[in-house]
């Protein structure tokens, strides 16, 4: 700093004028890890010549002044090469004037405060929007009329209030919630609240049911269509950095609350696709009201379908009355597929258990049994079964056959009443664990529940049934509980009592109808047990992306780069070529939902499962990496090869 002083000291004072100031930016920037703040730059400007310099990013915690004046050491240096030091410097802080005065009071430098600085806002105006361009998005929550900072804190409290509630423990995003009163704004009549999938937590707010309803079944088509989201509103939970930088501003300088780093709320409203719009002062205020509404309901009042409750806003005392039609008159299995939800696969053993009943009451010599199907059963709606339940375990699993074609909170009902009637039913807790909301609540449903099929079974059809069980519809519970513990282990990291779980199942039944071989195989590949993985792609011999890629890695393990194993590699190429370039490629591999063989989609799954075992060897990608550029290579000369022969024949026809 010295050395600066004394070198504008030693300029000469042209007549120039230079206007400067600090000014903040519209963004948010982070710095080691640490809370993101809103920077601060320091600026000058000479009108005359349009020059402007500005310095770097300064946080509150940075000495502010001191970095005006070595900002304009920099212009000088940089603008006017050190030959002149301008005369007179204007500001409008007079907190800076003072400073810049004390410091050069040797430099024979005027420094003066005043109101109008054309040029410094000029240059400070398009330095703001050359930022607010980079990092675009809708305006602040305090852009709205009548909106203030007690206004916003209100509903910051409610919003943190909700997260840390988290009803998403009870209501799924089916669950529609109908506002009966008050009296809601314009297209926030009826919501949903989000974050029973773990991903997106907070409301999604609908028109109408109508709307909703349109809503569910696009989310099941292909394409959606962008313009079915206009008039819906939303509010969700982000981190701090996903806020719009007004928004990201009024929480940092004025503390509002939020219930965890990713717990920020955003509300928007949707107009034409691509625009947006924040809610007004009043809007903001009935959210409020619905958060806490919705943060205080208990598990028992949100059961009964409707309940009210007296809040306190911003504005005063609300009533709310929430309604949840969906309770209140349950929808049928129909209704639920004209929503656009497919029917479960379970339900259809329902089917099988009328018929087990129908033989068990009326017993048929063996060669009558495909006649009696035939004439009594096929053709048979599931809805109009042919007996009636009679134990309680029957009547709870038939409860259970439609707790799997419901959704949302009727589920949950149906399978506990299941368990009132036979609190050993495991597809009841099966239905349970489906919908848990923690990784800890599902593995301790889903042990329950193999724990309670295993009961009901017995130790003698274990023993007389091995190699069977898929086969008995009774014993699908037990091996859905079994396999549902295996999955929620391997998501905890337990791979080795994943494994031992996945290897029973196969052993119980061996033809795999529950696919078990497919998630089985990755994972004994990617923790090395290379003989069991070996003996299961025996048991299964398949044509099919995963299997032939893993028979290519076991070669490579057991001998490297050699014949065997790149004999492996071209057969599993020809099964589906798609995958050695995506298993080389460092850019994210999509999910498909359904796939076919030798597709591009079958190689996204094939990779998503394969490449963990491929990177735990060493050497295996360079290997798949450097095959496939052979055979590019071979493909190429190949194709120039065809291009060569099609020119010779046209150039052929020509001369005759």
């Amino acid at each position: 700093m010295d050395e600066l002083i004394r070198r504008l000291r030693g300029l000469p004072k042209g007549s120039l004028v230079c206007q400067g100031g600090i000014i903040p930016l519209p963004e948010l920037v982070r710095e080691k890890g640490g809370p993101p703040f809103r920077p601060m730059v320091a600026l000058w400007a000479e009108p005359e010549s349009r020059s402007v310099h500005c310095g770097g990013f300064l946080s509150a915690g940075d000495d502010v002044l001191r970095a005006a004046l070595e900002t304009l050491g920099e212009f000088v240096q940089e603008v006017f090469d050190n030959e002149v030091c301008p005369g007179c410097l204007e500001v409008r802080d007079p907190t800076l004037a003072e400073y810049l005065r004390n410091q050069l009071a040797d430099a024979c430098i005027e420094v003066r405060v005043a109101d109008e600085l054309s040029g410094f806002d000029q240059a400070a105006a398009e330095l703001c929007s050359l930022v607010e361009s980079r990092s675009s998005g809708p305006p602040g929550m305090m852009s709205a009329r009548g909106m203030t900072v007690d206004r916003l804190r209100s509903f910051a409290d409610a919003a943190a209030t909700f997260y840390r509630a988290a009803p998403w423990r009870y209501l799924a995003d089916v669950d529609l919630i109908q506002i009966e009163s008050p009296k809601a704004p314009r297209g926030m009549a009826f919501c949903v609240v989000l974050g029973a999938g773990g991903c997106e937590f907070g409301l999604g707010l609908y028109p109408s049911r109508d709307r909703f309803e349109q809503f569910l079944r696009a989310a099941h088509e292909p394409v959606r269509d962008a313009s079915l989201g206009a008039g819906l509103s939303h509010v969700t939970f982000e981190a701090l950095n996903d806020l719009p930088i007004d928004d990201a501003a009024l929480w940092i300088e004025h503390q509002l609350p939020a219930a965890g780093e990713r717990a920020y709320p955003i509300v928007l409203k949707h107009l034409v696709p691509g625009k947006t719009k924040r809610p007004s002062s009043q809007e903001l205020t009935f959210l409020e009201g619905l958060f806490r509404s919705l943060a205080a309901a208990s598990e028992e009042e949100i059961d009964s379908g409707r309940f009210r409750k007296e809040i306190t806003t911003h504005d005063g005392a609300i009533a709310f009355t929430l309604a949840l039609p969906d309770l209140l008159a349950p929808p049928s299995p129909r209704q639920w597929m004209d929503r656009g939800f497919v029917p479960d696969r379970r339900s259809h053993e329902r089917m099988f258990a009328d018929v087990e009943r129908y033989f068990q009451e009326h017993p048929t010599a063996e060669g009558d049994i495909g006649e009696v199907l035939n004439r009594l059963f096929t053709g048979r709606s599931l809805d109009n079964p042919l007996t009636q339940p009679r134990t309680s375990a029957e009547q709870a699993r038939e409860l259970c056959f439609l707790a799997v074609d419901t959704r949302g909170r009727r589920r949950v009902q149906l399978a506990r009443q299941a368990l009132q009637l036979d609190p050993q039913c495991a597809d009841a807790l099966v239905v349970l664990a489906e919908v848990a909301g923690t990784l800890d609540e599902r593995l301790a449903y889903y042990r329950q529940a193999m724990e309670a099929g295993q009961k009901t079974l017995g130790q003698k059809f274990f023993s007389e049934n091995v190699g069977h069980f898929w086969g008995i519809s009774s014993s699908r519970p037990y091996m859905r509980a079994r396999f549902g513990l295996a999955e929620s282990l391997a998501a905890t990291g337990r791979i080795d009592e994943a494994i031992e779980h996945y290897q029973e199942l196969l052993r119980l039944n061996p033809n795999d109808n529950q696919g078990v071989r497919y998630v089985l195989l990755p994972k004994l590949m990617s923790t090395g047990r290379d003989v069991e993985a070996a003996r299961l792609l025996k048991q299964f011999d398949e044509e099919t992306a995963n299997w032939t890629y893993a028979r290519a890695l076991l070669a490579f393990r057991l001998s490297g780069n050699s014949k065997a194993a790149n004999r492996e590699l071209r057969e599993a190429l020809r099964v589906n070529a798609h995958v050695l370039p995506l298993l080389t490629s460092d850019e994210p591999v999509p999910q498909p939902q359904r796939y076919s063989l030798g597709s591009f989609e079958e190689a996204c799954c094939c990779v998503e499962e394969l490449r963990p075992a491929f990177q735990a060897t060493p050497g295996a990608l360079d290997w798949v990496d450097e095959i496939w550029q052979q055979r590019e290579k071979v493909l190429d000369k190949l194709r120039r090869e065809k291009r060569r022969k099609q020119r010779a024949q046209q150039k052929k026809r020509k001369r005759k």
